[in-house]
């Protein structure tokens, strides 16, 4: 794994290969042309905002640029302020490279895991917020019925606590303030958590035939919404 591989990234293909060794599919052969790479994610990657930094060096410095106080300073000391300030903001920042950069775009943790496992199916993510990783079931789910693919990688995948997303998700009073009731009536917000969960999901007949060990058998999925609420961020008890 790459030293500087987004950690999302890293616990998407450790979890894999986790997965891979726990079916034997690390050994047994399997049509690797038909395995698609399905997994929910809602917050990108954590070294999406680190970067960010050094982009925005310039903002920083274009608002001392614009200071009254810092204008009175003679040309020789703002130039020395400006030069050692831009250093500084970017001492112990991340470059931008290929691997820093697809915390972007959460797709490259699916993408990363068709790389490293050599799976040429569909790769995506899907974000559904808290229910990122049983959309990424039910996609999986669909192909594999439709018989897009014979072999799924799924699950969910999340690890993005920074302190920005703190902030804009109390701002917005999504958080709990002092615990976590899910489904219970004392609820008043959720409390952040991040992990990753990989599924290998087959057809039923297909792992019967291939001799696979099967934990469980999903019959259904369904899907529903709250429509129209309180806000945004306040569930619908009919939903």
């Amino acid at each position: 794994i790459a030293e500087h591989m987004d950690t999302v990234q890293q616990l998407a293909v450790a979890a894999t290969a986790e997965a891979f060794r726990d079916s034997g599919y690390d050994k047994k052969p399997f049509d690797r042309e038909r395995t698609a790479v399905i997994f929910g994610n809602s917050m990108g990657g954590p070294k999406k905002e680190h970067p960010d930094l050094r982009v925005y060096t310039s903002r920083y410095l274009a608002g001392l640029r614009s200071s009254a106080a810092f204008a009175r300073l003679p040309s020789a000391t703002r130039e020395s302020i400006l030069a050692e300030t831009a250093a500084a903001a970017n001492t112990g920042i991340l470059a931008i490279t290929e691997d820093t950069m697809p915390g972007e775009l959460s797709n490259v943790i699916a993408g990363r895991v068709a790389n490293t496992f050599n799976l040429n199916g569909p790769n995506f993510t899907v974000d559904a917020a808290c229910a990122s990783s049983l959309g990424a079931v039910s996609q999986a789910v669909g192909g594999l019925r439709a018989r897009q693919f014979d072999v799924a990688v799924t699950g969910g995948i999340d690890q993005m606590m920074a302190a920005p997303a703190y902030v804009k998700f109390c701002k917005i009073g999504a958080l709990s303030g002092d615990g976590s009731r899910p489904f219970d009536a004392g609820a008043n917000g959720f409390v952040m958590g991040e992990g990753a969960g990989v599924l290998l999901l087959k057809r039923l007949a297909d792992a019967l035939a291939d001799g696979d060990a099967i934990y469980a058998l999903i019959r259904s999925i369904g899907a529903s919404s709250d429509g129209r609420g309180k806000g945004i961020t306040a569930p619908n008890p009919k939903g």
